[in-house]
């Protein structure tokens, strides 16, 4: 039957970003600290899991005086969006026959970076959410929502693996062949002069006083003042003729700041004067809204200027 009521029970605003949340919900080890509660906890049926369609668990409430089973109906996701929908299907061991859904929305807020959590039910009558609260209590329903959601935070501040990463991705079509391209980005001195801080900042070559050192992957210092040295160390630098041409960065320990410890630009051949351009950085899991968003503005601003830069060939 077709649920055609809707009861929003729910709705938070983190200042996190929605990949970084994304990623932290879709950790088996996560969904369990969310239920380590003396109020609540939870137990899946065997073979269950967390994101297969009617996977089954049973929530326990208050000392397991109260309890009520989900079977995961679907799940809905994009870009923007991942929203889950399970279906009550019993209350304290006995089938529960109403139509009624909890629904669980993860929604980006594109103004600032920030994730709108919503938890819903919904159901067909209003008298299907009255047979419900003769088990549970609305405001019981709320109070262990609220509890689950703020672990969310308390997991989010407790990342301390710099491993842990989102990903952050811009790309260009560049007018230009896509060695040349490579070439152009490979020395960071013509990024300095397409951002005009070519007079600010220095270019250090880190390798060029060892006789040995390879030419081919050069790791360099930007030296913007005495507070702020970024120490890029080349990993690899690999290429698939008349495909293209990828190279890895990884900022040392030595860097401050070194926020995006990760960066791969990829220049792929589209024709004799004309390559894509993709530029791709890590960012830590646990970073704030406000921090991501301020950060993938600037590299866009940045690879944006030097594209502009290369194709006028100023």
């Amino acid at each position: 039957m077709e649920k055609n009521k809707t009861k929003q029970i729910y709705i938070h605003q983190f200042e996190y970003p929605f990949e970084a949340i994304n990623q932290l919900l879709l950790r088996r080890e996560t969904m369990g600290k969310l239920f380590e509660n003396e109020d609540f906890k939870i137990k899946k049926f065997i073979g269950s899991d967390w994101v297969i369609k009617e996977s089954g668990f049973i929530l326990f409430f208050t000392n397991n005086v109260t309890s009520t089973a989900f079977a995961l109906m679907d799940i809905e996701k994009n870009d923007f969006n991942r929203i889950n929908r399970y279906r009550i299907t019993h209350l304290n061991g006995v089938e529960f026959n109403e139509e009624i859904e909890s629904e669980a929305s993860l929604i980006k807020n594109t103004i600032d970076d920030t994730t709108i959590v919503e938890v819903r039910l919904n159901f067909n009558s209003d008298l299907a959410l009255k047979n419900l609260e003769k088990y549970i209590k609305m405001s019981l329903i709320k109070k262990v929502i609220s509890k689950i959601y703020s672990k969310i935070n308390l997991i989010f501040q407790k990342i301390t693996n710099i491993n842990e990463s989102i990903i952050i991705n811009h790309s260009f079509i560049i007018k230009k062949n896509y060695k040349e391209a490579f070439n152009f980005f490979y020395n960071w001195n013509n990024m300095a002069k397409s951002l005009k801080t070519d007079k600010i900042w220095k270019i250090k070559n880190a390798n060029e006083n060892e006789e040995e050192a390879d030419n081919k992957c050069k790791d360099f210092y930007i030296i913007i003042n005495q507070n702020i040295q970024l120490h890029y160390h080349v990993i690899s630098i690999d290429e698939e003729k008349d495909k293209k041409i990828e190279i890895v960065y990884y900022k040392t320990t030595d860097s401050i700041p070194a926020l995006n410890n990760y960066i791969k630009f990829s220049f792929f051949n589209i024709s004799k004067n004309l390559c894509y351009f993709l530029y791709e950085t890590h960012l830590p899991l646990n970073i704030s809204s406000s921090i991501y968003q301020t950060v993938s503005y600037y590299v866009f601003y940045c690879n944006k200027k030097s594209k502009n830069y290369i194709e006028n060939n100023l």
